[in-house]
Parts: C-alpha cells; sequence; structure tokens
C-alpha cells in the first residue's frame, strides 16, 4: 500500500506516539494492570517493535525506510519511558530523580544516546533490570542499523562497478 501523504508518516504519526504517551491516564493508586503488568505490557510491545523490524529487513531492505527506523526508535523510547514513569509511580524509591513522564522520557533519550548525566538513575533492582534491557535492546537496535547502512553502501558500490562494467 503505497503511502500517498509522505508527512503522515514523518509529523504526525510521531506526534500521535508522544500525544498518546502523555495522555494514557495512569497513577499508583488506580494502574489499570499494576506497574508489573504495565512493565511487562511495555516489553510486549517491544518485541512486537523488534519482531516488525527484523520482518521488514528480512522481507525487503529497500522496503525498510529511515522513517521506519526514527519511528521505531521513537517507540522504543516511549515504552521504556512508559515503563519507567509506571515503575517510579508504584515506587518512588526505584528512580532518584525520576517524577514525571518528561523525566521518564528524558531519562530513556539519554541511556539510548549512552549520554547518562546522572540527573536520573536506577536505584532499585527492577529499575536496574529494566534499564540493563533498555541497554541491551539498544545494542542489538545499533548493530541492526549499522548492518542496515553497511549493506545498503555494499549494494550501491556493486551497482556502480556494474554499470561502470557496461
Amino acid at each position: 500500500m503505497a503511502v500517498t501523504h509522505p508527512w503522515l508518516n514523518r509529523v504526525v504519526l510521531p506526534l500521535g506516539v508522544l500525544l498518546a504517551y502523555f495522555a494514557v491516564p495512569v497513577n499508583a493508586e488506580n494502574a489499570p494492570i499494576g506497574s508489573l503488568g504495565g512493565i511487562a505490557v511495555s516489553l510486549a510491545g517491544l518485541g512486537i517493535v523488534a519482531a516488525v523490524i527484523v520482518d521488514e529487513v528480512r522481507r525487503s531492505q529497500k522496503r525498510l525506510r529511515l522513517i521506519h527506523l526514527a519511528l521505531a526508535l521513537e517507540l522504543v523510547l516511549v515504552i521504556f519511558s512508559f515503563s519507567y514513569y509506571v515503575l517510579a509511580l508504584h515506587d518512588p524509591d526505584e528512580f532518584i530523580g525520576l517524577h514525571t513522564r518528561l523525566d521518564a522520557l528524558y531519562f530513556s533519550t539519554t541511556t539510548v544516546a549512552t549520554v547518562g548525566y546522572g540527573d536520573v538513575s536506577a536505584a532499585g533492582q527492577l529499575a536496574r533490570g529494566l534499564v540493563t534491557i533498555q541497554l541491551v535492546f539498544n545494542l542489538v537496535f545499533v548493530a541492526a542499523l549499522a548492518g542496515l547502512f553497511q549493506n545498503r553502501l555494499a549494494v550501491a558500490r556493486t551497482r556502480a562497478e556494474t554499470s561502470e562494467d557496461t
């Protein structure tokens, strides 16, 4: 199915993901499935995102575009951010400096970027375990991205050499 409005992928979808992240109601008293359930659902969502990325790469690398990777990265950031926020609401001692959804998004983003300013940090064992999962996912995601770009460069080089020979 061809997208007739490229701005939909580039602007509306990323904004929609962020809007959903900030709009989903959750608090410590009446979280619909509890903090561990919310984290489990978030990790399941992360697994789905990973499966879609792997499937796209396996089917045809020409179909995988930078916007797909950007959206996947945003979804991963939001899924981990939501998990961190729910965990911090359930047990404020799990994180130091994480009080709002923006704090959680900031922490998730600095974790992906491997910056780690130290103003927000995982203090509890569950939080550290969740951050470890994000770090491993980041390594796999970056390796897949590097492999994709390397393969595209190799294909472009082969095409260029083939066109020079003809």
